[in-house]
């Protein structure tokens, strides 16, 4: 899943103080579900673009539930919780922004 913000308002890069990511380096954070990267694929003073993208480990998914039940692990519920994924992704590696402060530019 990809996840992406842009914006014009110049400085465009001050994206990168309300998110509180440096544009300059790219984050990986590490997930109950996977991985969750963070990298600004545009960032100049005209636009800036910040990218989330969320790279499900399935397979660890599946082998981390309880094999008592023999078909259950072939049922594909994985549609209904991508939003759900998204959410947590959202929450765990932009926490800071979503508190609204930014100490360094008030």
């Amino acid at each position: 899943m990809l996840l992406t913000i842009s914006t014009t308002y110049q400085p465009a890069t001050d994206l990168g103080y309300l998110l509180h990511k440096n544009p300059a380096h790219v984050q990986s954070f590490t997930l109950s579900f996977g991985q969750a990267h963070i990298f600004y694929p545009e960032a100049s003073n005209e636009r800036c673009t910040a990218a989330l993208l969320l790279d499900i480990d399935s397979l660890h998914l599946v082998r981390g539930r309880d094999r008592s039940i023999a078909l259950e692990q072939y049922v594909n519920d994985r549609p209904y919780v991508a939003s759900s994924f998204l959410s947590v992704a959202i929450s765990e590696v932009l926490g800071t922004a979503l508190n609204g402060r930014c100490t360094s530019r008030p």
